[in-house]
């Protein structure tokens, strides 16, 4: 089992009365790289029995920027939402979202003091850079998880 910290039992409360029944929703967790998405994302799926998609599985090979391969991730997804709930997590999920046609009924937006990821000479820091000035995800965010080990 995961690290479990306590923003994971404040993020189940959040979550507990959007997915009660199991309704066919779309859970987005956002943030940069290093911050707890996925440990996250796996505790959250593991609580409540619901499925996850973690972005990075589905990200084409050779790319300095993150690009997936979109039409393998829309026929999970879609397969996954006719059943239950389906968490869907990534670096930059509202730009992978818009690729999918698809818009999140809930977001969380991690955050960490731990991560260090702003190397201005890296392309992906760079795209990230962008990514937040566009969408804006922290903003967007119905919950932000601050998930800074102590």
């Amino acid at each position: 089992m995961p690290d479990v910290l306590p923003v994971y039992a404040t993020t189940v409360a959040r979550l507990a009365p959007l997915l009660c029944g199991l309704p066919k929703i779309l859970v987005g967790i956002d943030g940069r790289d290093g911050v707890g998405k996925t440990t996250l994302a796996r505790y959250l799926a593991w609580n409540f029995n619901i499925s996850l998609v973690e972005g990075d599985l589905h990200m084409k090979d050779g790319c300095q920027i993150p690009e997936y391969h979109l039409d393998e991730l829309n026929r999970i997804i879609k397969r996954r939402l006719d059943r239950r709930p389906v968490i869907v997590e990534s670096v930059g999920l509202f730009h992978l979202l818009e690729k999918l046609g698809r818009a999140p009924n809930f977001v969380i937006y991690c955050e960490s003091n731990n991560a260090d990821n702003d190397d201005p000479d890296n392309p992906v820091c760079a795209w990230l850079n962008d990514y937040h000035k566009k969408y804006g995800p922290r903003d967007r965010a119905d919950f932000v998880a601050n998930t800074t080990r102590e």
